[in-house]
């Protein structure tokens, strides 16, 4: 190497090189395309070819890295939020929460508040007809839906409005918990709360494509306009409306967009609070398990110190988000209370068709399924913050101290749960509540039901 540096011109070839290789490292890659291009003039495609599998690869290697955090787990929730006109929040793609804004002056926010006025002009309506025309017990359920939705809606604007300062306050929280160790850890909430996204929006659309198939069987029984099947679909779907307004093609078509989006509006707001629920008991979970592995072996105070700041963080977290979701969770459970209640009636009643028969016990049956799944994940929040009084039974006597007295009297005195506006708690108890409200109504309505026959009535 002395002898190399010694002669100028081998030195300056070694030195040249350096610079050539420095300036390739800290280049772009389209510098170095540029490069490799002219290396490879007579193949250009290759290089094309190479720079997309490279990008496709990054692509999928970042899709399957999981951090395990909430933002990144509850994206889907949000996409799906938004293609329905709901939490018109900006920046949902990112992994940090600091990305997260809301702005009224945004194509989400106009897209939101127009589908918000679309849903209380449809509810306007459906009022009008029960006052004026009929008032019936399909009619107030008619209105019930739409003006839930309208509700939902609100509720959901509002949310959007804080849900960036939640999320901040979610991922504080994060960072000051033990870490998840293995890669399995980590994107367990993703894939769970992805299952349950999925699960729940299939059979909303195969409930959704039923009674699609139930109004077709009612219109070809009773056209209104013979020739015109489409437009009698279409004046159907939204009969009620289109007895005050005078129908055409485009009102029809529209009135169809408003029923897509307020039907799954309506079970989105299950699978949103589903989707929380689950998010928070795993947060409750990971200190636990993170206690556990340590509770039979030597403890210090600082240790148990450090655990009942986390416990306590996350009580917090739990209060700040039952403070910003409690009336969407209201709205969940008086909605799916009443419409049980009201399906569980009309089940005595023999339906005018094949089809109307499918739609109808498919609709309950998904309805009382995702009612109970609801109230489950809802209440583990509740059960994974009273599992540590079962893991301190597990500390040796001489490693027990008065910090560990203190953690334990808070997980006994302290209920930690989400609430339906402080009207009711969501505890496991709240399950055997709503079975119980069920069948209490059920028994008083079914004095006034007599059994019918619901035939095509044109």
């Amino acid at each position: 190497m002395a002898r190399t540096m010694g002669d100028p011109a081998k030195r300056y070839k070694f030195v040249a090189r350096i610079k050539f290789w420095r300036r390739s490292r800290v280049g772009s890659d389209i510098t170095l395309g540029v490069l490799k291009y002219k290396m490879t003039s007579k193949q250009p495609q290759h290089f094309q070819f190479a720079k997309i599998k490279a990008f496709m690869r990054r692509a999928l290697k970042d899709n399957y890295n999981y951090s395990g955090t909430f933002q990144e787990a509850i994206k889907p929730v949000l996409i799906i939020a938004q293609i329905f006109a709901l939490m018109p929040v900006r920046g949902i793609g990112s992994k940090f929460a600091e990305d997260l804004t809301f702005a009224w002056s945004s194509f989400r926010t106009y897209y939101a508040l127009a589908m918000m006025i679309s849903f209380g002009i449809t509810a306007g309506y459906i009022v009008a007809f029960l006052t004026n025309v009929s008032f019936d017990f399909d009619s107030v359920e008619t209105m019930m839906f739409y003006g839930s939705i309208f509700l939902i809606s609100i509720s959901f604007l509002q949310l959007a409005r804080r849900w960036p300062a939640i999320a901040q306050e979610w991922q504080a929280v994060e960072a000051k918990l033990p870490p998840l160790r293995l890669a399995k850890e980590r994107r367990s909430l993703a894939h769970h709360i992805k299952m349950i996204t999925l699960v729940a929006t299939t059979c909303s659309l195969v409930e959704h494509l039923l009674s699609m198939t139930s109004t077709v069987t009612f219109a070809v029984a009773c056209p209104h306009w013979p020739a015109h099947p489409i437009d009698n679909f279409l004046y159907f779907n939204f009969a009620t409306v289109f007895h005050f307004v005078e129908y055409t093609t485009f009102l029809g078509l529209l009135g169809k967009v408003i029923n897509v989006l307020s039907t799954f509006a309506w079970n989105f707001n299950d699978i949103f609070v589903m989707a929380v629920s689950v998010a928070l008991a795993s947060r409750f979970r990971q200190l636990n398990d993170y206690m556990q592995r340590e509770a039979r072996t030597a403890t210090t105070v600082e240790y148990w110190m450090h655990c009942r700041i986390n416990f306590r963080n996350l009580c917090k977290l739990c209060q700040v988000v039952d403070d910003g979701i409690s009336a969407i969770t209201l709205l969940c459970f008086s909605n799916n209370l009443y419409f049980i209640c009201g399906k569980i009636l009309k089940s005595m009643q023999t339906k005018p068709s094949a089809s109307h028969t499918m739609y109808f016990w498919f609709s309950l049956s998904y309805l009382l399924g995702r009612t109970l799944i609801l109230s489950l994940y809802s209440s583990s929040i509740n059960d994974e913050s009273k599992r540590p009084l079962r893991i301190f039974r597990l500390v040796p006597r001489e490693y027990w101290c008065d910090e560990l007295k203190r953690f334990s009297e808070e997980v006994h005195m302290d209920t930690v749960a989400l609430t339906g506006m402080k009207f009711f708690r969501l505890t496991r108890g709240v399950v055997i509540s709503v079975a119980g409200t069920i069948v209490t109504y059920e028994l008083i309505l079914l004095q006034f039901n007599k059994e019918e026959t619901t035939a095509f009535t044109c």
